[in-house]
């Protein structure tokens, strides 16, 4: 998982307190593209402190349209190679530069090569056999359809070339706030009121309030914490994910396959939202009968909406 970020060149300089909010759930590498005099300008970093993130973003993409991305780890190590953008296409072998941002977890992996990410094993396996002898095709929208389609509504895509064309795929699932497309709302502290729509004049008021952190994957948020919930603190990151990945997979199991073809990241934002305990005992109501299953996909897609009709739920004895 990761931030990925579209801002537009007239968004306002973002505080310290939301770069050191960025920086926070999203340490293990940064980088930037834009188009310049016809070419793309790819800068990456690997900040040690939210201050190294906070010099980076002044020096490289305040005041610039531009895509940049904060990384956290999943797929492969630590390193400048797996910061993203990483390259689809090049001027000498393609006639374009053609980079690409992630954000989500890919179902196609890393197995071949498990120090790259999936994201660079997804663009040699798919994208380059796919755009190599017709790089125009990523600017259509039959390409962002079938890449959609293929990497789920969780996942989502900015290629950029050195001209500034831009393509960005499953936009609809992201958020618009201060002037920037926000790839999601768990990976900084999204004011709860953030919306797919932002007017230009609301721009500086928005980016003026301050965040408030949200606990680590929403832990706690129901009370005191809960054997779920300490037994997940012992995890890491990855293993989290693919624990909450394998729960949603087991629904179909038990009759629920609209419910286990939620989108992943439905999942995690309401974890973060209504904490890890909810989580699980919503998916106990489901498995119990308790809840019905065009219910528990309202809940996932809405939770803020559902909180006074959850609490009510896990309340009850069932």
């Amino acid at each position: 998982m990761c931030l990925l970020v579209i801002q537009h060149q007239d968004a306002p300089k973002l505080s310290k307190e939301w770069l050191a909010d960025f920086y926070s759930h999203n340490q293990d590498g940064v980088g930037v593209m834009y188009a310049e005099g016809g070419k793309l300008i790819v800068k990456k970093i690997l900040p040690k402190t939210a201050k190294d993130f906070e010099s980076f973003y002044n020096k490289e993409i305040t005041g610039k349209f531009c895509a940049f991305h904060l990384r956290m780890k999943t797929h492969g190590d630590i390193n400048l190679d797996n910061c993203h953008p990483y390259e689809v296409l090049n001027q000498q072998e393609h006639g374009i530069d053609l980079w690409l941002m992630h954000n989500g977890i890919l179902s196609t992996g890393n197995a071949s090569d498990e120090a790259k990410s999936d994201t660079w094993h997804y663009i040699k396996n798919y994208l380059v056999p796919m755009l190599a002898k017709n790089p125009d095709f990523a600017f259509t929208e039959p390409f962002a359809e079938i890449v959609a389609e293929h990497i789920g509504s969780g996942n989502k895509f900015v290629l950029m070339d050195n001209t500034g064309r831009y393509q960005v795929i499953n936009q609809n699932v992201g958020v618009q706030w201060g002037g920037l497309w926000l790839s999601n709302t768990y990976a900084w502290s999204a004011p709860y009121q953030v919306s797919k729509n932002s007017k230009k004049a609301n721009w500086g008021q928005e980016v003026t309030v301050l965040p408030i952190a949200k606990s680590r994957y929403g832990l706690s948020s129901w009370g005191n914490q809960s054997l779920i919930e300490e037994e997940m603190l012992e995890l890491e990151d990855e293993e989290i994910y693919l624990h909450i990945e394998s729960e949603l997979a087991d629904l179909s199991y038990f009759g629920f396959k609209q419910a286990s073809d939620i989108d992943f990241a439905l999942a995690y934002e309401f974890i973060y939202r209504m904490g890890m305990d909810a989580f699980f005992e919503i998916l106990e109501c489901l498995r119990e009968g308790n809840m019905l299953e065009r219910e528990f996909i309202a809940v996932m897609e809405n939770p803020v909406k559902a909180t006074r009709y959850i609490k009510v739920l896990v309340g009850e004895d069932y």
